[in-house]
């Protein structure tokens, strides 16, 4: 608390913009790295090898049950939706599917791009405190006294490193984080297509083979 305290007294108006996106971001990074890291974090490669059984004994049903036993699995919610629509043809499945993936999609982007905004918005207020810093100290230096120039110009000009520096401290936390939680709705995303293009395959194997195989 010492050192924002510091930078809210030596940073000028935009270091409380700045701290505010700090905190804005902690909370974001918090939400999004707890979501994508370890709430839906699951291997759920056991559960989708036992679907694989039920779909090819065409056993739907026990299929869905396995689904329904691990619902925050991006990947088995994605199929669950599939085997609901089994029994529509193969175009509604793919919709089904489809249909899923962009839930999952949306779940796992949510609020990601307020940290890319972040990452933005505080950089740019660091170059804003710059500027403010220095048009102030240029303004005072005009009327001030000879002997206190050196003073207001070393003043002003701390003001505004200062202020670029916590813009951009800020700017690249976000950025980093940003990163992270991109790079893994990426790979929930992926995981959970390849999941339905399985379950298709799947289907299609079971329907060629027959019904005592």
């Amino acid at each position: 608390m010492q050192e924002i305290q510091f930078l809210l007294d030596k940073g000028g108006v935009t270091a409380y913009l700045i701290i505010f996106s700090g905190f804005a971001l902690l909370f974001l990074a918090m939400d999004r790295i707890h979501y994508l890291y370890f709430k839906v974090a699951f291997k759920a490669d056991e559960a989708i090898a036992r679907i694989r059984e039920s779909v090819l004994r065409r056993e739907y049903t026990a299929a869905l049950q396995i689904c329904n036993s691990q619902r925050m699995v991006p990947e088995l919610s994605v199929m669950k939706q599939g085997l609901l629509a089994v029994d529509n043809g193969r175009e509604a499945i793919r919709s089904a599917l489809g249909a899923g993936v962009l839930q999952v999609t949306r779940q796992a982007e949510k609020r990601v791009p307020l940290v890319a905004l972040i990452a933005g918005v505080s950089t740019l207020l660091g170059l804003l405190g710059t500027i403010s810093g220095l048009i102030k100290t240029f303004a005072a230096l005009a009327s001030a006294d000879p002997s206190k120039k050196g003073e207001l110009l070393g003043n002003g000009i701390s003001e505004a490193m200062y202020a670029t520096a916590s813009g951009l401290i800020v700017g690249i936390i976000a950025m980093v984080i940003h990163t992270l939680c991109t790079s893994k709705v990426d790979d929930i995303v992926a995981s959970c297509q390849e999941s339905g293009y399985k379950l298709v395959n799947w289907i299609e194997e079971s329907e060629r083979r027959p019904m005592n195989g």
